[in-house]
């Protein structure tokens, strides 16, 4: 039945494909150079006049290697003009646009330097760090310093409504769910953790990282919102690239290495990071404890250490077939190993608050994961700007957890309890993830403007778990290791995920535009535990449909937007599998839920922009209804110890007020701040007990420098602070500041970065329900002092050059 449904989206979608049309419209193209350096001139303004007036027909700007192409311009007679900061206007008249001249390409422009500035080095205006629009938001990675030389966790810990936890988990503020993607594609199933790819994918092969609150149609419906990783692809003409080595005080090191090749329709791109982090943390739970039968008390103290390294090595080869066909071709491996050991006593008391028993715990942990990647994107466009672009991704990954723990049971006096002898674990964990992607999209512009597209597609994901634990307990009677049947398993799980699209896009002459779309989803779920029937799961194959429709208008000096989607969060194979594991906590326990059913989410937004010479303010609202909403629950057991498990609550609302904007103090100043306030409410119609509402608070604010002698600084402050079904997290502030000193033509740069060096990371999380009252506090060793040297090379020679042209 699955294969069917997917020939039938292909079939649909192919017949929509072979009406591409043919009209009369053509581009102009080129490279900017300075005139005494060579070196490409990044984001100049370009633009095509009506002939004889200042009629802008249409504009664009220069991208990061020089280049510039103004697409879809209808046969005539047109006039270019080229500006930018430190160099004289360029004009170039009587530029015809006709059937023997469909794509014009004028080669390489070299503009004037303006006069007196010949000797002088020219100040570029680079992007903002921090783009806003009605659904997305943009953060350039190349405009922050602190990016240079570090991972992609390090970054997404300053981009506006992006918060990133102790473990490197980031979510978007006001989204309970959140999906990481990498170039488009969903990112948790290409590796066993995510948090490892981003703990040592290097910055340098960074473009942008796009927090989308209202994802299009085009992308999957899956969690409340996406944060999306943009590579570089290669833009520069000749051979560039970047070196990076950093070292810090708490032990951790990083190199990174980003290179690119862009010759006569070919590009080459490359990049290698090998890092390496230590880590150590301190924890205390202190709880009281209402059961049924007894009441008591448990206090926690435990201290954890780490080591991790990982390897990264990412090619891409992107091949201009011709003018309007293209192939990219792209392979990423990573390799990460990590090994640490924790200890943990835990003091039980009874209800006269008289100690009664010591259990003393301890864990040796060995890790490692080794994941890869095979992308394959062509694209066919029209001249008329039709356009048409099939994807197939194929992903695979390894990982191997072993532990030994060790459970020491203790009277008040520490000593052995009689006849109680300690407990020795051994645990083997080994997952595999293998997923195949395929996704159809066509594009089709209307109207004979241009303004407006149909878009329309299909997809297809496809992915199986496997996890086997194996769990050996100690018998020192035999003096052997004997299987613990309750608790080894072997779990399987398989996912497929069919899909088909359309939108409407509309952008009308008085600056209004519209977008109108829906995707419709089916998903089929099964998953065992064994070879035998009865631990067979089959969750019945269902459709679902999301709506997503959004509306913005520009006026001079703002923009007001409003947009409504729909969104789902299916259960994964953490939250079904019913499997008991020990986690590093023991003697809690933690399983999944095998009867949890999807919820769905409706959200709408609200958004206003508006700016002036030097300043500019984003202010926006969102309102998000959730049903059958998913939770982690936390419960006490009468053995002494909690069992965490999943469970669909009921319902919640979520509303938030986001407040951020920049301001430009002079050309070598820029500040830039704000915050997200939101407000939860949980409502279950079957436990009135889980009725609740809470608050979460995120505020970030950073400040740019440009000092003199080739001289920057940025500090920026971070504060999040958040609530869940069972209780709320009174937060954490963190602090980081950076210094970067260019040398040899702005080639070489050294950079010093202090990391909290106020204080180190600590939180304090309150739990309560019923039966318990909870107070988890940890501090982890995160004040670290580093410093980073990068060095910057382009060699774009004559033959190169001529090649291009």
């Amino acid at each position: 039945m699955n294969k069917n449904y997917l020939l039938l989206y292909l079939l649909v979608f192919l017949s929509f494909s072979t009406v591409l049309a043919q009209s009369n419209n053509g581009t102009i193209s080129g490279k900017i150079t300075d005139p005494l350096t060579g070196e490409t001139i990044d984001f100049a303004s370009v633009s095509v006049l009506t002939p004889g007036t200042e009629d802008i027909v249409k504009s664009n700007n220069s991208n990061n290697g020089g280049l510039f192409k103004i697409s879809n311009l209808t046969y005539g007679k047109y006039t270019l003009r080229i500006t930018n900061m430190g160099y004289e206007k360029y004009i170039a008249e009587d530029i015809e646009v006709d059937g023997s001249h469909v794509d014009v390409y004028l080669g390489t422009i070299k503009l004037k330097k303006s006069g007196g500035s010949l000797n002088e080095v020219a100040i570029v205006e680079k992007k903002n760090t921090v783009e806003f629009g009605a659904d997305q938001i943009n953060y350039n990675v190349s405009s922050s310093l602190q990016s240079e030389g570090s991972t992609a966790t390090d970054v997404l810990k300053n981009v506006p409504m992006v918060s990133v936890d102790i473990d490197g988990n980031a979510t978007i503020a006001g989204k309970r769910n959140t999906r990481v993607f990498i170039d488009g594609k969903p990112s948790d199933y290409m590796t066993s953790n995510i948090t490892d790819l981003l703990n040592v994918l290097p910055s340098d092969a960074i473009e942008k990282i796009e927090v989308m609150t209202n994802p299009p149609a085009k992308y999957s419906a899956d969690g409340e919102g996406i944060i999306n990783i943009v590579l570089k692809k290669g833009y520069k003409v000749g051979l560039n690239g970047t070196l990076s080595l950093s070292a810090g005080t708490l032990g951790n090191y990083n190199v990174n290495t980003y290179a690119s090749y862009k010759g006569k329709g070919l590009s080459l791109t490359s990049s290698y990071a090998f890092g390496r982090s230590e880590s150590n943390t301190y924890s205390t739970s202190m709880s009281q404890n209402f059961l049924a039968d007894t009441n008591y008390n448990r206090n926690q103290f435990a201290n954890r250490n780490s080591m991790n390294f990982g390897h990264n090595l990412r090619e891409s080869i992107n091949w201009d077939i011709d003018t309007t066909r293209n192939l990219r071709l792209t392979g990423n491996f990573n390799f990460n190993k990590a090994q640490g050991g924790s200890g943990s006593d835990y003091l039980y008391f009874d209800e006269n608050d008289i100690e009664t028993q010591l259990r003393d715990q301890n864990n040796n942990n060995h890790n490692q994961s080794v994941n890869y990647v095979f992308d394959a994107d062509y694209t066919w466009k029209r001249t008329n700007g039709d356009q048409l672009e099939a994807a197939a991704t194929y992903s695979a990954n390894q990982s191997n957890n072993d532990r030994f723990a060790q459970t020491l049971y203790l009277d008040a006096s520490g000593l052995p309890i009689a006849n109680s002898k300690p407990l020795n674990q051994t645990y083997a964990i080994d997952g595999k993830n293998r997923a195949f992607q395929f996704k159809l999209d066509y594009d089709k512009p209307l109207f004979e403007a241009k303004k407006s597209t149909f878009n329309i597609g299909v997809s297809a994901n496809m992915r199986k778990h496997d996890n086997d634990q194996d769990v050996q307990d100690y018998s020192f009677t035999n003096q052997l290791y004997n299987q613990n049947t309750l608790l080894s398993s072997q779990f399987t799980y398989n996912e497929h995920i069919y899909a088909g699209y359309a939108s409407l896009t509309i952008k009308t002459e008085n600056k209004w535009s519209f977008r109108m779309g829906g995707r419709s989803e089916l998903t089929d779920v099964n998953f065992n535990l064994g070879d035998n029937a009865a631990d067979a799961y089959s969750i019945k194959p269902y459709i679902s449909f999301f709506p997503n429709v959004s509306a913005a208008k520009n006026f001079s000096n703002y923009t007001v937007g409003i947009s409504y989607s729909g969104r789902i969060g299916r259960p994964n194979e953490y939250a079904l599998n019913p499997q008991v594991i020990y986690n590093t906590n023991n003697p809690n326990i933690a399983f999944g839920n095998t009867d949890l059913i999807p919820s769905y989410t409706q959200q709408l937004d609200l958004t206003f922009s508006i700016y002036g010479k030097n300043w500019a303010f984003y202010p926006r609202i969102g309102v998000a209804n959730t049903s059958h909403i998913i939770e982690r629950l936390t419960t006490p057991i009468n053995s002494g110890a909690y069992q965490t498990t999943y469970n669909n609550l009921g319902s919640s609302s979520y509303n938030t007020v986001n407040l951020y904007g920049n301001y430009r103090v002079s050309r070598k100043i820029n500040l830039n701040g704000g915050g997200t306030f939101g407000h939860m409410v949980y409502e279950s119609q079957s436990d009135a007990r889980r009725n609740r509402n809470g608050y979460t608070i995120q505020s970030k604010a950073g400040a740019q420098i440009d000092l003199p002698g080739k001289t920057a600084f940025e500090g920026n402050f971070n504060y999040y602070s958040n609530s869940s079904a069972q209780g709320r997290n009174k937060g954490s502030l963190t602090s980081s500041f950076a210094m970067r000193k260019a040398f040899y033509k702005n080639k070489m740069r050294v950079r010093i970065m202090a990391v909290n060096p106020l204080g180190q990371t600590s939180s304090t999380t309150l739990t309560n329900d019923v039966t318990f009252n909870k107070q988890d506090y940890y501090t982890i060793n995160s004040r670290n002092y580093t410093i980073s040297v990068s060095y910057n090379f382009t060699k774009v020679g004559n033959k190169a050059v001529k090649k291009i042209i």
